[in-house]
This record gives C-alpha cells, sequence and structure tokens, in this order.
C-alpha cells in the first residue's frame, strides 16, 4: 500500500526494528529488495530496505535507498536526519553536516528530529575542534555540631564497663572554610564519538578548633569514554578509567590510592537518565603522630554507586540512588561492608528578584545506610561485631548570581545508630557556598 510521505516516515523515528538475527535480516533484505524494484514508488517498503540493510551495516544501500526517497518525498526531515546519521557512521562528516541542516530547515521539523539533529551537529562541532575543558570552583564556609563524628555523651560501655571519655573525646562543634572544585578535560579521538578524558577533583579545608581534621586531598581519573551508538544504543557512553587519589589530614600524608572504575551513562529515555559506576582502589595508610594506627586499614575498597533520574517536568526532576562498597583491611574489626540508598528531587523556579533573572532551584534528599564490620573490635566486646545505622536528610537552595557564578546553601542531619557506643553519634550542618564555573 502507498502512503503519503508524511504518513510514512510519522510512524518511525529512527532506523529500529525487533532484534532478529544476520541471516533472517539477510533474507528480509533481498525480498524487500525484489518489491522494492518491482514497485520503486513504494516508500514504505524502502524506508524498511533502508532500515534492514542499516541493521546489516550495509550503509550504502541505505544511503542510495534513502536518497531515492527524497525524490519522491523531498524536504522531509526524518529522510535527511537518517541520511546525516549514515554519512556521520560511514565518517563523511561535511555531507552528513550537509543533511542535518537541511533537516532544520524544513518547516515543522518534529521535536524528536531537530533534538536528533543538534546533538550530532554538536558532535561534529567537537569533533573539528576535538579538545574541550571545563570546570567549577566552590568555595565556602560550614558549620558543623559535630565536626569529628565523635560520641555525644562521655559514658561508653567497653567490654561490658562503663567507662568515662576525655572530653576531647566528644563530639565537637566548629567552622571550617573550604575550596573545593573539578577540572573535566575530553579529547575526540575521531573514532564515531569516542573520547579521551580526564577530570581532576580537589578539596582543601581548614577548620577553627579541631586542625587534627585540616584536610586536603586530590583524586585524578583518565581514560577511554566510548560512544555505545555502535551497537544501536543511542544517548549511552562507557567510560574506562584509571583512579590515583591521595589525602592529607593534618598537614601529613595519611593515604594514597591506585585504582580503575567503569562508568555507564544512558539517557534511557528523553526523560529517564541512568549513571552508574564500579570503582577499585588499593589503599595505603600512613601513621602519624596523630593518627598512629591507620596502616591497620591498608588494603582493597571496592564501590558501586548508581543514580537514576527522571525528569518529570521541566521544573521537577526525581532521583534514587543506590550505593554499596566493601572495605578489606589488616584487622578485622576494621574491615567492613555496607548497602544503602536514597531518593531526592530538583525543583527549579522562576527568579522572584528581578535583578536575578536567572532560574532558582530547590534540591532535596534523603538516604539511609547500613554497615557491618567483620569482626569484633577487642577494645570494646570480645564477641560482637560492630553494626550500624546511618542516615541522613539534606536540603539546598541554589541562587544564580549569573550565567556562571552561583550562591548555595545547604542544611544537613545526619545521625548514625550504632551498637556500639563509640560508632553512635548525631551531627547537623550549615553550608553556605559560591560556585564559579569556566
Amino acid at each position: 500500500m502507498l502512503l503519503a510521505p508524511g504518513a510514512v516516515l510519522a510512524q518511525t523515528a529512527g532506523l529500529q526494528t525487533p532484534p532478529q538475527s544476520p541471516e533472517a535480516l539477510a533474507a528480509r533484505q533481498t525480498s524487500l529488495l525484489e518489491v522494492m524494484l518491482a514497485t520503486p514508488e513504494d516508500l514504505d517498503t524502502a524506508f524498511e530496505y533502508a532500515m534492514v540493510s542499516s541493521l546489516l551495516g550495509d550503509y550504502e544501500a541505505a544511503i542510495s535507498t534513502l536518497e531515492r526517497m527524497l525524490i519522491y518525498a523531498p524536504g522531509v526531515p526524518r529522510i535527511q536526519l537518517e541520511l546525516g546519521v549514515l554519512y556521520f557512521r560511514l565518517g563523511s562528516t561535511e555531507t552528513a553536516r550537509y543533511y542535518f541542516q537541511q533537516a532544520l530547515s524544513a518547516p515543522n521539523v518534529p521535536p524528536e528530529v531537530e533534538a536528533r539533529v543538534q546533538a550530532y551537529l554538536e558532535t561534529i562541532t567537537k569533533q573539528e575542534d576535538p579538545a574541550s575543558f571545563r570546570a567549577s570552583v566552590v568555595t565556602g564556609v560550614r558549620y558543623q555540631t559535630n565536626a569529628n563524628a565523635a560520641p555525644g555523651s562521655r559514658r561508653v560501655d567497653l567490654n561490658g564497663g562503663t567507662f568515662v571519655l576525655d572530653d576531647t573525646a566528644t563530639g565537637k562543634a566548629d567552622v571550617n572554610a573550604f575550596l573545593a572544585g573539578r577540572l573535566h578535560g575530553s579529547y575526540d579521538l575521531g573514532l564515531q564519538g569516542d573520547l579521551f578524558e580526564t577530570d581532576l577533583i580537589f578539596y582543601g579545608a581548614r577548620y577553627a578548633d579541631i586542625v587534627r581534621l585540616d584536610t586536603a586531598l586530590a583524586e585524578l581519573t583518565l581514560g577511554p569514554s566510548l560512544n555505545l551508538e555502535r551497537f544501536d544504543l543511542d544517548d549511552t557512553r562507557l567510560g574506562l578509567y584509571g583512579i590515583a587519589s591521595g589525602i592529607r589530614l593534618n598537614y601529613a600524608n595519611n593515604n594514597g590510592a591506585l585504582g580503575f572504575g567503569v562508568r555507564l551513562v544512558s539517557q534511557v529515555t528523553p526523560t529517564v537518565r541512568i549513571d552508574g559506576k564500579v570503582e577499585y582502589r588499593r589503599r595505603w595508610y600512613n601513621d602519624t603522630a596523630e593518627y598512629p594506627t591507620v596502616s591497620d586499614r591498608n588494603g582493597s575498597f571496592l564501590r558501586l554507586a548508581t543514580t537514576v533520574s527522571r525528569t518529570m517536568s521541566e521544573a521537577l526532576t526525581f532521583r534514587a540512588l543506590i550505593l554499596a562498597d566493601f572495605e578489606e583491611t589488616k584487622k578485622e574489626w576494621t574491615q567492613s561492608w555496607e548497602v544503602g540508598g536514597g531518593v531526592g528531587g530538583t525543583y527549579r523556579f522562576a527568579s522572584p528578584i528581578k535583578k536575578l533573572p536567572h532560574t532558582w532551584s530547590i534540591d532535596l534528599e534523603a538516604g539511609y545506610i547500613y554497615r557491618e564490620y567483620q569482626g569484633p573490635d577487642p577494645l570494646v566486646s570480645a564477641t560482637e561485631s560492630q553494626f550500624d545505622h546511618e542516615g541522613w536528610g539534606r536540603a539546598g537552595l541554589s541562587i544564580p548570581l549569573r550565567n556562571d557564578l552561583a550562591l548555595g546553601f545547604t542544611g544537613e542531619v545526619r545521625r548514625q545508630f550504632s551498637n556500639y557506643d563509640l560508632g553512635t553519634y548525631s551531627n547537623a550542618s550549615a553550608l553556605v557556598s559560591l560556585t564559579k564555573a569556566f
């Protein structure tokens, strides 16, 4: 049956079909070719033939068919889009750009076609200038009611007896100033959107009173990020990267780590995004006068983190978090595993201040983690291992002062209950920050 060009292509947003074996696709391609030669004006058959040819990797056959379709249906954005995609896959970026621009110049371009075209044009631009760089720096002040995450009470149970802790071993309020940042660089490898990416994160904090918590850390990750569109997984990237990190506490080296990670990021649908990663680190700790036994924690660390986000509207986004890790150490009472998760959401709204026209946002998050240690700590109990229940709630307000500068206010309450008195604590914090993007 013959359909008008608009009817044919309105039903097909891309060259997609249910999974079939290569043999079945090849047989279908042959039968479609026979029909297409007999009735060249049948656009339904022609489009299916182009679809099957593309799935078989026969891009030349798909291209010639779509170009012939343009004779019967000139100026149809979906045909021009698919031609651009096929030429892009063949590495003919100038021809691909021509068809993408032709698709955008047509009247009444479907929104999904425009979005795909813009994504490809951005990729082509990046290929022509393969190196890119962006960064953000955050500075601010944070107040905590229990900065050292220590017990609120001086009386604790150790091996069945009640002991009174020194005043310095209980929770203390403190304020700190901090500077943090993230630098991201990427280089387009010219292989169908594959990139080589490098990220550097850093953080430094100085406390007013508890100077042994003064912190400096840095972590570098680098490796390839592969575009999985070659496997018909649109808007999906697989990152493979190495990790190197180090932490200093109280102006002395505390630990260093080397490892590797795997990250998968996929825009599953226009409204659902998955960002998951698995990382392994080998960590080495350095004993100091302030921390004389931290080398007992030398060992491996394995971590899983996944975020699934759903865009409900331009104003509202929800997310769910899944967290898990395993820490291997020399002493079984410091070796642990944990699992948890959380939920959160971001609401964006118009600025109530005319002189600050950019959109404001409120972010809320709550979560829970269960942690269990592998053996009893002889200092606390001869028979019972430690386990913790940790929960948190967080709220933040972001106020853009301009496109590249934002003021932030964040409040958080964190509570941990443990069967070990030394592991039970509460902490509330308030933070004011200023973020600059480059």
